[in-house]
């Protein structure tokens, strides 16, 4: 009986040790879910004059409803553009525009630009969060001879506090999440 008091003793003095050791600010975790996206608005704007012209993806019903929509990318060759993008949830009425928190958490987000070979399509310029590392709302793109393409855009989401962002994380890091991904055709003519 006195052996089996001390194991019933000592499973409690355990439980409580365990239960005490962690308190409740070692388990505050800062939670920044990824964001719903269902309309990625891209603006062209040429370099030395001219009009802007917008192409985008739309999905505003969210995943599984109706189909998407998308544009087709047609851009002028040997010309270079500067591209601000816009990111809307129009799961929301009024849509929430989902751009302003992309930049004021921008060390937690990052644009990815992958055209594809062949595209005659280059991305960089890409502006960045506050620490240098590129995060994308604003890229310039220049074109080469007549061409076509694909080109894919991916944000990625940096969870924790502070976000473990690097410059030379890949786009499929282990350490980010997927925010929106597009491929657009992209058509230089």
């Amino acid at each position: 009986m006195k052996a089996q008091l001390t194991k019933i003793a000592f499973a409690a003095f355990l439980t409580t040790g365990l239960l005490t050791a962690c308190s409740k600010d070692d388990d505050i975790v800062e939670e920044n879910h990824e964001e719903v996206i269902t309309t990625l608005k891209l603006t062209f704007t040429p370099v030395g004059g001219g009009t802007a012209t917008n192409f985008q993806f739309r999905d505003p019903d969210g995943p599984g409803g109706a189909a998407p929509t998308q544009d087709e990318i047609v851009l002028a060759p040997s010309k270079t553009y500067t591209v601000a993008v816009q990111l809307l949830n129009e799961t929301h009425t009024p849509a929430e525009d989902i751009t302003e928190e992309v930049e004021a958490e921008a060390d937690a987000h990052r644009f990815y630009y992958q055209p594809s070979a062949g595209s005659n399509i280059t991305v960089n310029n890409l502006n960045n969060d506050a620490n240098g590392i590129p995060l994308g709302l604003t890229s310039t793109w220049t074109t080469a001879a007549a061409a076509n393409g694909t080109v894919k855009i991916t944000l990625r989401h940096y969870p924790g506090n502070p976000p473990a962002k690097a410059a030379a994380d890949a786009v499929d890091s282990n350490k980010s999440g997927t925010d929106v991904e597009v491929t657009f055709v992209a058509k230089v003519q």
